[in-house]
């Protein structure tokens, strides 16, 4: 498979997945049309209207464009309200987002649910990992750089490394530092989990409802870039994300000495 043809086969079956799980909050939890689309599933930064950063309509920015465009999109929905199955829901909507999405996807360089680094983040100095500053703390964050490995397996050690330094780094740079916070699926699997303290796994909190980040949504693309489709059949078939969502935090100290005590390989990494 080309990249484009990688692009295109994840941006097919997910924006079918995620119109599927909008009718199903729809159904389930009288969710609104707009508000889920918008704050529950991960459409919008897979058009073209999206700007890149923070420029969401879930976290307040206005983009009367995209609020246009859904008025068609919430047509189809009303045409298939009765309707018990809903392939031709996906169907007609994912044609009619497909203008929209295609070229983002085909886009050279470009990954529309990676997030776009802070200038302070030195264009991805860290590989998968990114940060936001708090006031005393950092919330990380992941994206796989080393497609088509996975950063869990073959790029182990690097990932470990990458973030062992992100965390030295901060010390330096932002001695006021006592916390580190990430919100992600992935805290629900081990080899992720095996990275952090005892006090990590300790605060562990279940996100209630999804959002539209790739902490939830990030289940769903391979280590290839393409969808994952065991993943999706299994939130199709359950209603429930296969890896749920823990927000974690634990002081920083105690991350960095578990990585330094339990990581020799990636200490050795960053010594070369």
């Amino acid at each position: 498979m080309s990249l484009s043809d990688i692009r295109i086969h994840y941006a097919t079956h997910f924006l079918k997945l995620s119109l599927w799980y909008v009718r199903q909050l729809m159904h389930t939890e009288g969710a609104d049309f707009q508000e889920a689309v918008n704050k529950r599933v991960n459409i919008y930064r897979n058009t073209d209207f999206y700007e890149g950063g923070n420029k969401v309509p879930a976290r307040g920015h206005v983009d009367t464009k995209w609020d246009a465009y859904l008025e068609g999109l919430k047509d189809i929905y009303d045409q298939h309200l009765d309707v018990a199955h809903t392939e031709g829901l996906e169907s007609e909507g994912l044609d009619y987002l497909w203008p929209r999405v295609r070229g983002v996807h085909l886009k050279e360089g470009h990954n529309p649910n990676q997030k776009t680094p802070k200038p302070t983040q030195n264009k991805r100095a860290y590989a998968c990992w990114t940060f936001d500053d708090g006031d005393d703390d950092i919330a990380i964050h992941i994206a796989n750089v080393y497609q088509p490995q996975s950063p869990l397996s073959e790029r182990y050690v690097d990932f470990v490394a990458m973030l062992l330094k992100l965390l030295r780094d901060t010390k330096e740079r932002r001695p006021e530092v006592v916390k580190v916070g990430c919100g992600s699926w992935m805290n629900s699997i081990k080899p992720f989990q095996d990275m952090f303290p005892q006090s990590w796994h300790a605060s562990a909190r279940k996100s209630p409802r999804s959002g539209f980040g790739m902490g939830h949504w990030g289940q769903f693309v391979t280590r290839e870039g393409k969808f994952h489709e065991r993943n999706g059949q299994l939130l199709r078939d359950t209603g429930d994300f296969p890896f749920a969502s823990l927000y974690c935090h634990a002081p920083i100290d105690d991350i960095l000495g578990h990585l330094e005590a339990n990581f020799p390989e990636a200490v050795a990494f960053l010594e070369k």
